[in-house]
């Protein structure tokens, strides 16, 4: 049966999408304004769906309830083009502290640093991988990643596909991730008072969260506390090979001042989040490679805080019509601990006390910034202008520790393995949104932005660097760049309900403070017999692309459709782990970190929904929906393929919601093709490749009062045993042979369950 179904969505998945579209583009009606979302990611000045050039992923409050989102991969799960990689429980006896979990997004076969992510429009820390011996593009990170959020407190999140330097600067190459927290008024709606209480389990990892937060409105003033947390165990998987054992905590507290008179708001926000992490990572002590059979344990830690005071200005006379400043500081942090033992070994009657290894690694990263944002529309010559312009600065300050103490080797005092550094960004940009005659729309746009790093050549660094024992490396200098990232959109209406598009934008990604003075060294391996170093190359300069998009798309009280397609040319991608060609004393490798790649992502994009209402109003809550899409990565430099790209992903469903939006339900399948080409040198041996597969999901709500709303659904209807292509890749080495097509299987049959009272 599952078969048949793979075959009918490959062979008619295209012409139901066609007729969809064909179908909605009869209707000459469009859809009311309170139906039509708005989209502020883009262009940072919110613009209707229909006028909003690519394709944008949004999700609110509601519908993260609804889909039972209780991590960061939860939030993209039914989007054809953006995955969350997820690090799963080494298999290597040597490196037992690798599992980190969530890693970032992956948007279009772009993932890591080339990703920007924002909260509250605060730039979030970089991922680390400098302590990580799968140091490659596709490898794991030595940190834990840059999930530093309880999605529960997000009132909405956009995520924009494609670059996005001409607005958000360095690092937003490949797509923006923008978070929004919720707000008094998300709260209080028209009420001076009210409140907010949640339960939620989710049976994937049999845990539970809750979250309580109140409001109030008293004149001028406004005031909201809300707290959100989670414990739960390991997330299951569907494989013969169980998942390490993992116990976790997570609390968020978030709590928001406003004071608004006049033209004038003021609002202070202060947030903290932390999560602690305990795991048995029993895959290492049955690893085919034995270092420690005893006991791996890791403890993991991930805390941010920050503060922040934002003035809104709405003058009714002036030369703007809007301006939006902030100030923020932002502290987050990083650590593992990990405690490994080996057995004592007796020969001959003799006992050997077994090896023990005791370690912590640690990022803190500091972010101290302030941005503004001016908006004016006028008339020029009969033209319609909206202009915006911005300023964004920030000073951020990173370090890292890394001790060991191992009974088999000499003690380690701190392996530092990048340079204490501060990183300063400057940029300002400005951009018009011009509206002509005839349905047109032009909107130029362009960024200046002047990046600064300055490495501290601490005393603990140069110790470091002087263990290499290699009399040609040079300690770091500073780093210095500026670059112009220019953007241009061209739109045109061809009717009051349908819209074309083509867009140009040229992106960069500046080196981090970790990648301009990385230091690592790795024991000897089958690849490297006598080991290797990892040595800083003050050379390294930005990444930079140029990405081409177009696209179709239609908005119509029978529904939206969206056609579009994609190209995007990378250059001088920032590599690690490049082999230099050179050895040391010891033959030991000398690797570095260099400008090497260029590469080229491209496909395509279509989704389709139908309100089966403009058929029959006695069809009225009913609805069927459709996207698709596909990456193709190709690796120039090697004239390979991208391992990063996900495979050819459909997803479909039909779900119907009461008129009255007292209850409803979605059914929802997801179609994932087989993975077919990969590039293995990036490898130990031979990727695993994941077969094609197809999963049912369904969802529903049912509100009982006004006032109670209560959220369920089931994962995985079929118990299908699958594999996500974005975690399998990423093991590498380190995952171990049998553990990469067994235990980092996807779940099977889950559900969850939510209840939501508002007061």
């Amino acid at each position: 049966m599952i078969d048949k179904i793979y075959s009918l969505l490959r062979k008619y998945s295209w012409p139901w999408l066609l007729l969809l579209g064909h179908g909605i583009a009869q209707e000459n009606t469009n859809i009311t304004d309170e139906e039509s979302p708005v989209i502020v990611i883009g262009t940072r000045t919110g613009r209707d769906w229909l006028d909003a050039d690519g394709s944008v992923l949004q999700l609110d409050q509601q519908e993260l309830a609804r889909r039972g989102v209780n991590d960061l991969s939860g939030l993209v799960k039914y989007d054809p083009l953006v995955s969350v990689p997820f690090d799963f429980a080494s298999g290597d006896g040597a490196f037992g502290y690798g599992e980190s979990g969530y890693s970032g997004f992956n948007i279009r076969g772009v993932e890591g640093n080339r990703i920007a992510i924002e909260l509250d429009g605060i730039r979030q820390p970089p991922q680390y991988v400098s302590t990580s011996f799968d140091q490659g593009s596709d490898g794991g990170s030595g940190g834990m990643g840059r999930d530093y959020f309880d999605p529960a407190i997000f009132n909405l999140v956009e995520v924009m596909k494609g670059g996005g330097s001409a607005l958000y600067g360095s690092d937003a190459m490949g797509g923006v991730v923008s978070m929004r927290t919720l707000a008094a008024e998300d709260i209080l709606t028209d009420r001076k008072i009210g409140g907010l209480l949640r339960a939620q389990y989710f049976s994937v990892n049999e845990s539970y969260a809750a979250q309580l937060g109140g409001a109030t409105r008293s004149g001028d003033f406004d005031f909201m506390l809300l707290y959100a947390g989670r414990e739960g165990h390991e997330t299951q998987n569907h494989g013969s090979l169980a998942p390490n054992p993992v116990d976790f905590t997570s609390n968020a507290l978030l709590a928001k001042a406003g004071y608004g008179h006049g033209e004038h708001r003021l609002l202070v926000t202060a947030e903290f989040y932390e999560r602690e992490t305990e795991i048995d990572a029993i895959s290492a002590t049955i690893s085919s490679f034995k270092v420690f059979d005893d006991s791996v344990l890791n403890f993991q830690k991930m805390t941010r805080e920050r503060i922040g005071l934002q003035w809104d200005y709405e003058p009714t006379a002036s030369w703007i019509d809007r301006l939006e400043s902030h100030l923020y500081f932002q502290k987050s942090a990083t650590g593992s601990r990990n405690e490994s033992r080996a057995n004592d070994v007796t020969i001959g009657g003799v006992t050997t006390p077994g090896r023990t290894r005791d370690q912590t690694i640690d990022f803190d990263t500091d972010l101290l910034g302030f941005s503004t944002l001016a908006h004016k529309e006028f008339s020029f010559w009969e033209i319609n202008h909206q202009v915006l312009g911005g300023l964004d600065l920030s000073k951020e300050d990173s370090e890292n520790r890394f001790f060991r103490l191992d009974s088999a080797q000499p003690q380690e005092k701190n392996r530092i393995s990048f340079a204490p550094s501060t990183t300063e960004r400057y940029g300002i940009f400005v951009q018009d949104e011009i509206k002509l005659d005839e349905g047109w729309m032009i909107t130029p746009g362009l960024r200046a932005d002047y990046h600064q790093i300055e490495p501290s050549l601490s005393a603990a660094y140069l110790a470091r660097l002087k263990t290499l024992d290699i009399n040609s490396v040079k300690p770091p200098g500073p780093y210095e760049n500026f670059t112009f990232s220019p953007r241009l959109d061209i739109s045109f209406k061809t009717t009051e309900s349908t819209r074309l598009y083509a867009a140009y934008s040229r992106g960069i990604r500046n080196p981090t403070a970790e990648e301009l003075s990385m230091i690592f060294d790795h024991p000897p391996s089958g690849g490297s017999p006598s080991g290797s170093l990892t040595v800083p190359n003050p050379d390294l300069k930005e990444e930079t692309s140029h990405s081409f998009k177009t696209g179709y798309k239609g908005e119509l009280d029978a529904g939206r459709f969206e056609l579009s397609g994609f190209y995007t040319f990378y250059q001088d991608y920032i590599e690690n782990g490049i082999r230099t060609g050179r050895k040391d004393d010891a033959g030991r490798d000398i690797l570095t970190v260099e400008n090497r790649g260029e590469s080229e992502i491209y496909g395509f994009e279509a989704s389709g929904e139908w309100q089966a209402s403009a058929w029959s109003q006695q069809l009225d809550g009913l609805s069927l929906g459709l996207s698709t899409g596909k990456a193709i990565g190709i690796n120039r430099t090697d004239d390979t393929w991208l391992n990063s790209t996900e495979p050819w992903k459909t997803v479909a469903w039909i779900g119907y919601d009461d008129p009255a939006e007292k209850f409803g339900v979605r059914l929802t399948g997801i179609y994932t093709a087989a993975v077919t080409h990969v590039d293995d040198t990036t490898n130990q041996g031979e990727f695993f490749l994941p077969p094609a597969w197809f999963t049912l999901d369904l969802s529903g709500y049912w509100k009982p009062t006004d006032t109670l709303t209560i959220n369920a659904g089931v994962n995985n209807l079929l118990n299908e045993k699958y594999w996500s292509w974005s975690s399998v890749r990423r093991g590498n080495g380190h995952l171990g042979g049998g553990a990469v097509d067994d235990r980092s299987t996807a779940p099977g049959t889950n559900f969850y369950l939510s209840l939501t009272q508002t007061f």
